[in-house]
């Protein structure tokens, strides 16, 4: 779903042409895992996850 939804930026011109989707999802979906992973209370904060979808997509984003 998150390779269709980046395919579909991709398609809009705000990802790049060449990026690689099926990469990226996956490395989105382990990066945010692991902000979530072995947690023991509260989630992680809003700006933990903004900050590491910015810098697994940051070399793609248009």
């Amino acid at each position: 779903m998150i390779a269709s939804y980046l395919a579909a930026e991709r398609e809009l011109g705000r990802v790049a042409t060449d990026a690689d989707v099926d990469t990226l999802a996956p490395v989105l979906i382990g990066a945010g895992h692991l902000l979530f992973a072995d947690r023991q209370g509260t989630p992680p904060q809003a700006g933990a996850v903004h900050k590491i979808v910015s810098t697994v997509i940051a070399g793609v984003v248009r």
